[in-house]
C-alpha cells in the first residue's frame, strides 16, 4: 500500500525547492449513501475519493492545485501548477503557513474499526427498521417519502514545508427519515434524525419514532392571537438559531464587519445561564481531529461564558491579521479546497433541568418543534423572523398545536432573554457539528391572529 504521509513530504520537498511555502493534503474517502422512498430503495452507491491538493505561498501569494490522479506526472504537473498560479496572484502579508507545534498524545475515539466491514445490506436493513418504526407509531402516519442512510470512512495525510507531518482517520454513521401524519383533511410533515461516530450507536426505533411523534404533535394546528411571551425551543430548533450565532463568532466575520455581534468582545452579550464552546477535541466529536487543516493542533475554545463574549475563532490567516493565535479551526472538507474558518463541535453548555421542567415553569406560552426562516436569521444584523409550528403551554402543560405564527426577535435580544437551558444536548448534524439543548427564550412576539 502507498505512504500517503510520505507521498505529501515528498511532494512538499520538490515544490519547495522552487524557493516557496508549500502544504500537501491527501484525503482517502470512502462513502455509502442510500435513499429509500415508500419501502423502495431509490439510490444505493458506494463510491471512493481520493486526491491530493497542493496549496504553494510565495511572499504571501497563493496558488492552489489539486489531482485525483497519483501518478508521477500528474503530481508534478499539480505542484508546477500551483507554483505557477502562486507567481501571479496578489500578495497579502497575512498568508504564510503556520509555524509547527506538538500535537497532544490523546486518542479522540472518532474512528469505528468496524464500520468498513458492515455489509450494504446491513445498512439497508437499518435504513428500512427507521422507516418501519415511523409507519408502525401511529395509523396516522400515512407516508414516509424519504428515507436516509449516510456513512464516511475518512483518511487524512497533511504535510508541510515547516516541517509538519500527521495524519489521522475519521468515521460518520447517520440517518434521517421524514414522515407525513394525516387526520381527516389535516396534514403535517416532521423528520428525525440520529449521528455516531459508529454505526452500532445508531437507534433505528428512535429515529423513526421521533419523525412521528413530531409529525402527529403538528396535527390540527392553528394560530395563536399575536402576543409577547416566553418561547421553548426543542434541540433540533435551537441547533437551528445556534448555528447562526456560531457564523457571527468567526474572526474573518468580525474582520469583514459581517457580525451582529462586532466590537463586542469582552461585554455581556447574554444572559447568565449562556455558556458557548467550540471544541475540536471533544471524545467523539464528529467534526473532532488531532490537527486542523493546516496542521494547527485543534483545541477547546470557549466563546461566550455565562453571558460574556470571551473569544471567537481563528484560523492562521486571520490569527495573523489579529496579531492573535489560531484556535486550530480551519476545515477543509476535500482536497479540492483551501481551508476555511469554520467551527468543529458547537454547542450551547447545557443546564440542570429537564425539557418537562423547563415546559412546566411556563405560565403562558409557546413550545416549539419546527421553523420556517419566513423572514430569515441574520447573522450579520441579528435579525431573526420564523414561521413556526408546536405546541401552546398553559400552567405548565401542552394543550394544543399551533401553526401559522410567525416568531420575531433580534439574535441581540434571543441571547439576552435564555432564561433556561435544559441537560438534553443533543447533536444535530445539519449545519455542521451543532449540539443543542432545550432553550428558553422570553419576551418573543408570536404573531398570530389580531
Amino acid at each position: 500500500m502507498m505512504d500517503y504521509l510520505k507521498l505529501a513530504q515528498d511532494t512538499v520537498a520538490k515544490a519547495t525547492a522552487r524557493g516557496v511555502e508549500a502544504e500537501v493534503i491527501i484525503i482517502d474517502q470512502q462513502e455509502t449513501e442510500i435513499q429509500l422512498g415508500n419501502g423502495a430503495v431509490e439510490q444505493l452507491s458506494q463510491s471512493g475519493s481520493k486526491g491530493m491538493g497542493v496549496r504553494v505561498i510565495d511572499d504571501g501569494r497563493v496558488g492552489y492545485a489539486y489531482t485525483s490522479a497519483f501518478t508521477p506526472e500528474s503530481i508534478t504537473q499539480t505542484w508546477q501548477t500551483a507554483v505557477e498560479l502562486a507567481a501571479v496572484a496578489s500578495s497579502d502579508e497575512y498568508r504564510r503557513l503556520p509555524q509547527p507545534q506538538s500535537l497532544p498524545d490523546e486518542n479522540l475515539e472518532i474512528y469505528d474499526a468496524a464500520l468498513p466491514q458492515v455489509t450494504p445490506e446491513q445498512k439497508i436493513d437499518l435504513a428500512k427498521r427507521v422507516e418501519q418504526a415511523a409507519l408502525a407509531f401511529d395509523d396516522r402516519i400515512v407516508m414516509v417519502p424519504k428515507t436516509r442512510y449516510t456513512d464516511a470512512i475518512e483518511h487524512v495525510y497533511l504535510a508541510n514545508s515547516k516541517g509538519f507531518a500527521g495524519t489521522y482517520d475519521r468515521t460518520i454513521a447517520w440517518s434521517f427519515v421524514e414522515c407525513f401524519a394525516r387526520d381527516g383533511e389535516e396534514v403535517a410533515e416532521a423528520y428525525g434524525l440520529g449521528a455516531s461516530i459508529t454505526f452500532s450507536e445508531l437507534d433505528a426505533d428512535a429515529i423513526g419514532r421521533e419523525s412521528a411523534e413530531r409529525a402527529l404533535g403538528m396535527l390540527g394546528g392553528e394560530p395563536v392571537p399575536t402576543q409577547t411571551c416566553p418561547v421553548i425551543f426543542d434541540p433540533l430548533v435551537s441547533a437551528e438559531l445556534l448555528g447562526a450565532i456560531a457564523r457571527a463568532m468567526s474572526a474573518d466575520a468580525m474582520q469583514k464587519g459581517r457580525s451582529f455581534l462586532l466590537d463586542k468582545l469582552g461585554q455581556d452579550i447574554a444572559s447568565d445561564v449562556v455558556s458557548m464552546m467550540d471544541n475540536g477535541r471533544m471524545k467523539r466529536g464528529i467534526a473532532s481531529a488531532p490537527f486542523d487543516g493546516e496542521g494547527v493542533p485543534t483545541s477547546a475554545t470557549r466563546l461566550i461564558d455565562e453571558g460574556v463574549f470571551q473569544n471567537v475563532i481563528y484560523d492562521t490567516y486571520t490569527a495573523n491579521k489579529a496579531g492573535a493565535t489560531s484556535t486550530g479551526n480551519a476545515q477543509r472538507s476535500s482536497h479540492r479546497e483551501v481551508p476555511r474558518l469554520s467551527m468543529s463541535n458547537f454547542y450551547l453548555q447545557p443546564g440542570n433541568l429537564t425539557q418537562e421542567e423547563i415546559i412546566a415553569g411556563v405560565s403562558n406560552g409557546m413550545y416549539v418543534t419546527r421553523i420556517m426562516q419566513t423572514g430569515g436569521i441574520d447573522p450579520i444584523t441579528g435579525d431573526c423572523s420564523m414561521g413556526a409550528y408546536g405546541c401552546w403551554i398553559e400552567d405548565g402543560k401542552l394543550t394544543k398545536a399551533v401553526s401559522g405564527v410567525t416568531l420575531a426577535t433580534t439574535l441581540q435580544d434571543l441571547l439576552k432573554n435564555i432564561t433556561a437551558v435544559g441537560s438534553d444536548l443533543r447533536l444535530v448534524p445539519l449545519q455542521g457539528s451543532i449540539s443543542a439543548p432545550t432553550i428558553r427564550v422570553d419576551n418573543v412576539t408570536v404573531g398570530g391572529t389580531q
